[in-house]
């Protein structure tokens, strides 16, 4: 299993290895991924329009509902009126003063003038028009599409029909219908429907950028609490977020700036603690080291050589007890070699003797040795490292020697290239004397596996390298290349030696 896969995120385009965040004061060197999402202004407008729509539906139904409702009105109108005369020539009639073969007198009936496209009709008790009256369509008046027409009718005009039976003395002389054209009313409703939604759609496009520019402006304090948000999220804890007038916004930035207080505090306090423990760890391993090689490794020394003299001495007299103090020596001699394993698994020996270039030197050149040339290996120094306090220089150290141990144990690669580089850090005060330092390990091997385990950190060889990073103040991020495999990207400052070459 390939050690960066820890560390791959869905894209395959690396995550920063800071799997405790709390734990690391770091400058982030890539920002985290935004989620997408609806501006706020644009969600209130969409939900303006979207309430305006069914402002402008239920509005649309009442236009129409009142051009259907008005032609009734004129239908009822007209029946009505053609039921008075009749009704008076009837009377006259039944008292003798008026023929009835001159019933009905239709032109004395239709005094009124009728509306366009309407029409009044007269029938007898068999359903036979006896008299009708019609008036034409405006022609001028724009004609509706189809589909409106055939949309009004069946939901509105079935209900313009007006009808009335003309009685008298429980006598019926016919029925009076007055209806109107179809297309005369739906050339109405669609001429006032156009008309009455053109000024509401005015009407509402311009409340929406009244709105959008109202909402704009007073939410700017909300755009002023999402840059806080993305600034605390890209590891900038010294983000703050100003004074409010509104006290629901004021509110949020006195809880926002405390925990992001609080946070500070917790982090420095926790990164200064895993730099002290890891520091101690340091040197711990470095006093026991020394203690073993001026100690243990000069008994040693002392048991092989004396068991030399003594199968010298022995070595005609008694055979056997000569061939037993050889197989002293050679017990000494291997308790040595395993002896100066672990001193320099405690403390290289070379970073107190040669200084931290040249041990990282020796540290590659053993990788490129061991791998009788199916990976080169190759490291690059641009500055000076010869003040790095020796605290800084072990985890230097460590932390290469883990990363050149997983790429050549894992990615399967042809290059590995170690790159140190140094330069002034500029977040530093002066007087403090601080460099940054950032250092990187790449490798065009097999990259990023996917992630088994739901434990990102569980079996993995990055443990001891963020714990390190860690003590440095640093930031630690594994990335894929584009080209192929895997970099492994490390940033943080060191306070220089007072004592070394400034």
């Amino acid at each position: 299993m390939n050690p960066w896969a820890i560390f791959p995120n869905q894209s395959g385009a690396g995550v920063a290895a800071q799997a405790d965040p709390s734990a690391i004061p770091a400058r982030e060197i890539a920002p985290p991924r935004r989620r997408s999402g609806v501006d706020l202004k644009w969600a209130l407008v969409r939900r303006i329009v979207m309430v305006a729509a069914l402002c402008l539906s239920g509005g649309a139904i009442v236009v129409l509902h009142n051009v259907a409702a008005d032609a009734r009105r004129q239908n009822e109108g007209a029946a009505e009126a053609v039921e008075k005369q009749l009704l008076v020539q009837v009377v006259r009639i039944t008292r003798g003063l008026d023929r009835a073969d001159r019933f009905p007198d239709w032109d004395s009936v239709l005094k009124f003038t009728l509306g366009s496209g309407q029409c009044v009709r007269l029938f007898d008790a068999d359903e036979n028009v006896r008299n009708s009256s019609c008036v034409g369509s405006d022609e001028r008046a724009p004609n509706p599409p189809d589909w409106f027409v055939g949309i009004y009718r069946t939901l509105f005009f079935d209900r313009s029909l007006a009808e009335r039976r003309l009685v008298h003395r429980s006598e019926t002389w016919g029925v009076i219908r007055a209806t109107i054209d179809p297309v005369t009313v739906a050339r109405s409703a669609w001429a006032e429907l156009t008309r009455t939604l053109g000024l509401w759609v005015m009407m509402i496009g311009a409340l929406c950028i009244l709105v959008y520019v109202v909402v704009d402006h007073a939410l700017r304090p909300a755009a002023e609490i999402l840059s806080g948000v993305n600034r605390l999220s890209d590891g900038d804890l010294s983000s703050r977020l100003p004074t409010f007038r509104l006290y629901e916004l004021q509110r949020i930035a006195e809880v926002f700036n405390e925990l992001a207080r609080t946070l500070q505090t917790t982090t420095a306090d926790r990164a200064e603690f895993a730099r002290k423990l890891v520091d101690a760890q340091e040197r711990e391993r470095r006093m026991i080291a020394l203690e073993l090689h001026d100690d243990i490794a000069q008994r040693l020394t002392a048991v092989s050589c004396v068991a030399a003299s003594i199968s010298k001495t022995v070595r005609v007299a008694a055979p056997e007890a000569s061939r037993e103090s050889d197989e002293l020596v050679a017990l000494a001699s291997g308790t040595m070699r395993a002896l100066r394993e672990t001193l320099a698994h405690l403390r290289p020996p070379e970073l107190d003797d040669l200084g931290l270039i040249a041990s990282l030197q020796g540290l590659v050149a053993g990788h490129e040795r061991q791998a009788k040339g199916r990976t080169r290996f190759a490291f690059q120094a641009h500055g000076r490292f010869e003040d790095v306090p020796a605290e800084a220089a072990g985890h230097i150290y460590r932390i290469v020697q883990e990363g050149l141990n997983n790429a050549a144990r894992h990615a399967a690669a042809r290059n590995v290239e170690v790159v140190l580089r140094e330069k002034p850090d500029a977040s530093s005060p002066a007087e403090e004397r601080s460099r940054l330092i950032e250092l990187t390990v790449t490798d065009d091997g097999v990259g990023l596996s996917p992630v088994t385990s739901p434990d990102p950190l569980a079996g993995a060889g990055l443990v001891g390298i963020r714990e390190r990073v860690c003590a440095l103040g640093g930031a630690l991020r594994v990335d894929q290349r584009a080209e192929g495999g895997v970099e492994l990207r490390a940033s943080f400052s060191v306070h220089l030696d007072k004592r070394g070459a400034g």
